[in-house]
This record gives C-alpha cells, structure tokens and sequence, in this order.
C-alpha cells in the first residue's frame, strides 16, 4: 500500500469523494479512510454504496466511516440491506450499524446472530459488543458456547467483555477452560479481566 505522502489525503472533498469510484481498490480504501479523518458527514451518501464493494477491506473501512459520521437517521438507510443476498454485504452493513451505536438498532441486530453465514454472525456479535445493552447479554452467551464457527465465538467473548454484565462470567469461564480454540479461550480470559475490573451489571436487570 502507498505511504500517506503518495495519497491525497488533503485533497479538497470533492476530489476525494470522486475517488470513491476508482478502479482501485487501494485508492477507495484510502479515499474513505481520508474522509472519515475528515469527519466529512456530507459524503455519506457517497459512502453508502461502497458497503457492497467487492473488496472486503473497502467494505469493513467504510463500515467504521459510517459509525462514525453517521447519526440515527443512517440506520434507516441501511436496513434494507440487512437482507441483502450477499452475506460480506450483510455482515459490513451489520457492522455499520454496531458503529452508530443507537441502542434503538438491538432489535435488528439480534436476528443476524443466527445468520447462516458466520461472517454475518460475527459481525452481529461484535457490534452488540459496540451497543453496550445488558439486553444482548442473553443471546451472546448462547453464541459463545454452541456457535461452530470459532471467530464468531471469539466475537461474542469479546462483546461479553465489554457489556460487564455477571451473567457472562460463569460461561466466560467455562469457555476459558473448555473451549477448544486458542483465540476463544484467549478472548473469554480478557474478557473476564474487564468483567473483574470494570463495574458489573445486575443480573436481575
């Protein structure tokens, strides 16, 4: 990848945005990155396109540029694509919506936890992660210990983590000790760590 002096990164907006349709999938990825470090909220319209880019980085940066500068009303704009047929599409936009961090957006995220392809699980389990909602504690857990697919257990450990909710930490060790995979039973332990150090929920909430 070219250094940041080869890249505009300081062209004026317009330019920027007109290399949101390049060729290069190396150009859009950075044209997106130059946005977001712009905070440059009038390019969401443009942005929004490129979640069904063909090339998954492009896809997950413009997920995070879309976190970021979108607000609430976003959310209505990527809805329809939850059903997309393409689960790299379902799983960037369900990012996007982990990004926004609008705790109304559970409701939608909950139903791509059972999401056939695991990328799309994943992605639901770490932007549950990103909306801090006790209410996410129950559908997480279940993930952690039966989900096939090692990555989206590791997403929801990690998500576990950050919510600090005591439910989590008797499957949280359990995951820690039987667990079959390195990175889940990596994740599980740090997640234990931020249960012990931060302040935990009720669990009768």
């Amino acid at each position: 990848m070219p250094s940041d002096s080869v890249f505009p990164f300081d062209a004026p907006l317009d330019v920027l945005i007109s290399q949101l349709a390049d060729a290069s999938a190396q150009t859009r990825l950075q044209s997106v990155e130059a946005l977001r470090l712009r905070k440059a909220a009038s390019a969401l319209p443009a942005l929004l396109p490129l979640l069904h880019d063909p090339d998954w980085w492009v896809r997950v940066a413009t997920a995070d540029a879309i976190g970021e500068l979108g607000d609430e009303t976003t959310t209505q704009a990527l809805l329809p694509d939850l059903q997309h047929p393409d689960p790299l599409v379902r799983s960037s936009v369900t990012l996007a919506l982990g990004q926004l961090r609008h705790k109304p957006d559970l409701e939608m995220l909950l139903p791509m936890l059972g999401d056939p392809h695991h990328w799309v699980r994943y992605a639901a389990a770490v932007a549950l992660g990103e909306l801090d909602d006790i209410r996410a504690v129950d559908a997480l857990i279940p993930l952690l210990s039966e989900d096939k697919d090692y990555l989206v257990r590791a997403g929801a450990a990690r998500s576990l983590g950050k919510i600090k909710h005591q439910k989590a930490i008797r499957p949280l060790r359990r995951a820690v000790v039987k667990d079959d995979n390195e990175l889940v039973r990596a994740d599980a332990l740090e997640a234990l760590r931020q249960l012990w150090n931060g302040s935990l929920g009720n669990p009768d909430e």
